[in-house]
């Protein structure tokens, strides 16, 4: 197809989905009565323009009869809905955080989408692949193919589940990452590491196809629940009535700035683009040293940070969150509640969203948004 005339396409459907989209957030939601409020005020934290810092908190209120991922029901979509909805019911989310159920098979699904065998850990909730590129000669072929079964799970899963939302909750996607996350996934991190610096072209080449691939998947998931009149989220809880992806490079702190600006950022960047919107995810100090790339990169509209396992504290990087503030980026910071006082003091309250991940019951939901300005 011609490359101009597939984006003036792509162009058209992205519009047709912020159509849809934008009437989604004008109705209330069963779950969430004051879901067109709260809708409104994502918009204005995307355009920089909230009245007040934004809460993320999603805390249990109730029991259920388990809180994992439901892994063993995945391929039994009406036993595998029945136990997350009942995890939602029993969900407490603050005002600015949308009730959502999320089909979810773990990190970096896209790369199963495309041959790496997918092994799932009940144990810890999480899943991962096997590496199916050994070398750039003879590399099979990375193309998306519909008919793979963890697509069609997904999907199935994606329907059903927009199915039972529509007027009722919003629809969360899985993880399907960036693109050299899911390249890190399909060849290995150490090796893709070492391909940076012996095969810096096979890699980039591969991330550009990669890029594609999850193109046709990202459009695949907005298309079927948007046809069964549902409203779409991410695990960020992020409302947007322009469709939106959490492209994330988790390999990124094994490499220097340099090289993330010349091989890793343009990836990141398209995948943004051909969205309409993102929140890149940055994880760990290791991530920290990209910020003046991100800062830089006018495809990124909005950025998501967690500190990391070996770093608890958030008003460390006061710096990094001004820098990319000062660039036009919302911030949607993940810290310890002790801290929220402090990172309301120092930053610009027009683009933050905050998401304390030591809170545990619905009245710290309730006191934090006191601090917001919400009584």
């Amino acid at each position: 197809m011609n490359k101009h005339l597939h984006m003036k396409e792509m162009e058209q459907q992205r519009a047709a989905w912020q159509a849809q989209l934008d009437g989604i957030s004008r109705r209330p939601l069963s779950f969430c009565p004051d879901f067109p409020a709260l809708a409104q005020r994502w918009e204005a934290w995307w355009r920089f323009e909230a009245d007040r810092p934004l809460l993320a908190a999603a805390v249990r209120k109730l029991e259920a009869p388990r809180w994992d991922k439901a892994f063993d029901l995945l391929e039994k979509p009406e036993e595998w809905l029945a136990v997350r909805r009942r995890q939602m019911e029993a969900t407490c989310f603050s005002p600015d955080t949308p009730p959502s159920i999320r089909v979810d098979l773990g990190p970096v699904v896209t790369a199963a989408f495309l041959g790496a065998p997918l092994h799932f850990a009940a144990g810890e909730n999480t899943s991962w692949q096997t590496p199916v590129i050994r070398s750039w000669e003879g590399c099979p072929e990375l193309k998306l193919r519909m008919d793979n079964h963890w697509l069609d799970v997904v999907l199935k899963l994606l329907d059903r589940t927009a199915q039972d939302a529509a007027g009722h909750y919003l629809v969360s996607l899985p993880d399907y990452s960036g693109a050299f996350d899911i390249l890190a996934n399909l060849r290995g991190s150490q090796d893709l590491l070492l391909d940076l610096y012996d095969a810096p072209d096979a890699a980039f080449h591969a991330a550009g196809g990669l890029v594609d691939a999850w193109r046709l998947v990202f459009e695949k998931s907005y298309a079927t629940i948007l046809a069964r009149g549902a409203g779409i989220t991410s695990w960020l809880h992020a409302w947007s009535s322009v469709a939106y992806t959490v492209p994330s490079c988790d390999f990124n702190y094994m490499i220097g700035p340099d090289v993330f600006r010349e091989l890793v950022m343009p990836s990141l960047a398209e995948q943004a683009r051909q969205a309409g919107r993102c929140v890149l995810h940055l994880d760990g100090p290791g991530a920290t040293r990209h910020a003046q790339a991100v800062a830089e990169e006018p495809a990124i509209t909005a950025v998501q940070f967690t500190p990391g396992a070996g770093s608890r504290s958030a008003v460390v990087w006061m710096d990094m969150y001004r820098l990319l503030q000062a660039a036009g980026k919302p911030l949607l910071l993940v810290c310890p509640k002790a801290e929220i006082p402090e990172l309301l003091e120092k930053l610009d309250h027009r683009g933050l969203v905050l998401w304390p991940d030591d809170i545990s019951t619905p009245r710290e939901v309730d006191d934090i948004m006191a601090l917001l300005g919400k009584r």
